[in-house]
């Protein structure tokens, strides 16, 4: 996957969830030429604890994306 692509992706996620701006993700090979983008950020919750948010984007080659999905926990 090249820079481009992941810049696409990561526009796209960006704009959904601003949260996630300025955090690089973490990129791995999937079958049928598509990728796995993994963006993590920690939330700060009022009673001073902290929350994960992970975000998972299924992309093609040229940046397209086919899945989002986001989890807290």
């Amino acid at each position: 996957m090249n820079a481009s692509a992941i810049r696409k992706v990561t526009d796209k996620v960006t704009a959904k969830y601003p949260k996630m701006a300025g955090k690089s993700p973490k990129i791995s090979p999937q079958p049928e030429g598509t990728y796995l983008l993994v963006f993590k950020t920690d939330d700060s919750l009022p009673n001073g604890k902290t929350i994960s948010q992970i975000l998972r984007v299924v992309a093609d080659e040229e940046g397209n994306v086919k899945k989002m999905t986001s989890s807290r926990g």
